[in-house]
């Protein structure tokens, strides 16, 4: 592994952990942020039951982003470890930063502030989603093996005509 990729993949996933671990410790202080917001998700079209016990939920996303950011951290899956943050990222982020129930312009700008910093760590994840360590991807591969196929019918064709006798 890559110096820059051992250095950053912790860096990253240290929020997702330490904010996993604050959520399963104290669950009602999350719970109440996710109930300010839950009016508006099920307008959105969520069910009931997905929004219904905001402290069970709260615990369940605490628990999967703490092993989610233990995994990118030690570089276990770290595709999938990303991509899982990257997907609770998007409700965590629009949860704790509720930018349209803000009360004044400083409120509101600290919400703002959040939801972009919550954006930029989301990119960041999907980076590291897409991040294949230095090694091809899928369709480079798979293009290479077929111009390999191909050089090689070639090369058995001269052979043939050459030594036909």
């Amino acid at each position: 592994m890559s110096p820059t990729r051992l250095l950053a993949r912790p860096m990253l996933a240290s929020v997702f952990v330490v904010d996993g671990i604050d959520a399963l410790r104290h669950p009602d202080e999350h719970a109440a942020r996710f109930k300010k917001v839950q009016g508006y998700l099920e307008k959105a079209g969520v069910p009931p039951a997905l929004a219904g016990d905001a402290k069970m939920l709260t615990r369940v996303a605490g628990a999967v982003s703490v092993v989610s950011g233990l995994l990118l951290a030690t570089g276990r899956r770290p595709r999938s470890a990303a991509l899982t943050l990257a997907i609770v990222n998007i409700p965590m982020t629009v949860i704790n930063n509720p930018v349209w129930d803000a009360k004044d312009k400083e409120e509101r700008k600290r919400y703002l502030s959040g939801l972009l910093r919550g954006v930029g760590l989301g990119g960041g994840l999907l980076l590291a989603a897409a991040d294949l360590a230095g090694k091809p991807s899928l369709g480079w591969r798979i293009g290479n093996a077929r111009e390999h196929r191909a050089d090689l019918r070639e090369t058995r064709t001269a052979l043939k005509e050459r030594y036909k006798d």
